[in-house]
């Protein structure tokens, strides 16, 4: 159990605050009141932004026993579900019953120093990567698409996405789709911010599912019997977060 909690502990002390002004930056709060399922901050947060909720057994132990997530927000303040903490989950080890009280943190924003853009092209690499290198530590889309292509996918789901979040330790992923780019919880997969593309997505010259220096990445019989096409990559992504 010891083990466990200082794992823990290693994971917290590596948050960081966001650079960008127009993302929300790291929010951390002391839990006043809750019925173990949710409460409220007295802070206005994007709806799906998420973080974590840390329990402290003493001075020097603390463990993370919930996952936090933002579903509403109103005259100044958010309501925070929590869930089921999955990020370190481990099999052979006893996981906590500990349900979220008084007393308790919330860090909301959590890993959010982290990011994984979804691009189509190296032009809009290289443009997120000069607007954002100082700001973030931006994971390299070929990591995703080694994923892909051992998974045999190449039609990326949503589990996908999770499962490079939860690989990278961290929570945000950033898809550049017609003319905006979107900021994007990785674990609620709601958008939180966006912006104007200086560039709109040229959806003829989209490199499939997203821009990489890897080969092209087919279904496991090589795409010979299914589509191993996304197809209209703008569409897809559109529909996957939910766009019109």
């Amino acid at each position: 159990m010891n083990k466990l909690v200082f794992t823990f502990t290693l994971l917290i002390g590596t948050l960081l605050t966001l650079h960008a002004d127009f993302l929300p930056r790291q929010v951390q709060s002391q839990i006043t009141q809750t019925n173990g399922k949710s409460t409220w901050i007295d802070t206005p947060l994007p709806i799906g932004s998420s973080g974590i909720v840390v329990h402290a057994f003493d001075d020097t132990h603390k463990t993370i026993t919930a996952e936090a997530v933002v579903t509403q927000t109103k005259e100044g303040k958010s309501e925070v579900v929590f869930r089921k903490f999955k990020r370190l989950r481990q099999p052979a080890l006893p996981e906590y019953n500990i349900k979220p009280q008084k007393g308790d943190i919330l860090i909301l924003n959590y890993l959010y120093n982290r990011i994984l853009p979804i691009v189509p092209d190296k032009t809009q690499l290289d443009a997120f990567q000069r607007k954002y290198g100082s700001s973030y530590d931006i994971i390299h889309p070929d990591i995703f698409a080694a994923q892909l292509y051992f998974d045999h996918e190449p039609k990326p789901s949503k589990e996908e996405f999770v499962k490079s979040c939860y690989q990278n330790d961290s929570s945000l992923l950033y898809f550049a789709i017609e003319d905006k780019g979107y900021f994007v919880d990785c674990n609620s997969f709601k958008v939180i911010a966006q912006e104007p593309l200086a560039q709109p997505v040229d959806n003829q010259k989209a490199q499939k599912p997203l821009y990489s220096r890897l080969p092209k990445i087919k279904t496991r019989l090589g795409g010979i019997i299914s589509d191993d096409s996304i197809g209209d990559y703008n569409l897809y992504y559109k529909k996957m977060l939910g766009l019109k």
